[in-house]
């Protein structure tokens, strides 16, 4: 199936993104209230941007909003006839591939990262692959889980972590679940400083 950019039906990449954050949000049973500021950091858009389509998403009726110490507080308008709509819309194209490879960019402590390309339709199909994550060595697994919740919107995501030695250990006592992990279908090497994908493959 061709992906296509559904910025250009939105009309902005940031009005793609705000609809995209409050619709998912108001999917996943919680109509969070964001202000103005927290989007601009959290969808790294500038504060003007925002301001502009909140404005204008406000006056389509498709947001609403509270005052809280004179600051605006916006959420989905839940009489917006479109509301089923749009969520069918975001949960079909909605990819958190990006925001993976950004997280663990600067996870050096890592020695491999395996994310299963199933990953991109886990809003819809949540219980495609044997695991979602492989990692190996060490990482905060408290932020890691923090990390994970937000960007699939509190879908449960199956990943593991264990050190070199042990999977080592797994491989030489040839470990069924680590070999089919290894070898499972579509399977992304974010990082292979242990050569995993090259020994597979030759």
């Amino acid at each position: 199936m061709r992906e296509i950019d559904i910025s250009k039906i939105f009309w902005s990449k940031c009005r793609t993104k705000l609809l995209e954050k409050f619709f998912l949000e108001y999917e996943s049973g919680n109509n969070e209230w964001f202000h103005m500021r927290w989007l601009s950091r959290d969808l790294d858009e500038q504060i003007n941007s925002i301001k502009r389509e909140l404005d204008s998403l406000t006056e389509l009726w498709i947001l609403k909003y509270k005052e809280e110490l004179k600051k605006k507080i916006f959420f989905v308008n839940s009489k917006f006839y479109l509301v089923d709509d749009f969520v069918s819309i975001f949960l079909k194209s909605y990819n958190p591939m990006d925001r993976i490879k950004e997280f663990f960019k600067y996870k050096n402590d890592l020695e491999l990262i395996i994310i299963n390309e199933s990953v991109r339709t886990k809003l819809i199909n949540p219980w495609k692959s044997i695991l979602d994550i492989f990692l190996i060595w060490e990482i905060d697994k408290d932020e890691l889980w923090a990390f994970l919740s937000e960007i699939f919107y509190g879908r449960k995501i199956k990943y593991a972590i264990i050190t070199t030695e042990d999977f080592y250990n797994r491989l030489e006592f040839g470990d069924k679940l680590i070999k089919n992990i290894l070898t499972e279908n579509w399977n992304i090497y974010i990082k292979d400083n242990l050569k995993i994908k090259e020994k597979l493959e030759s």
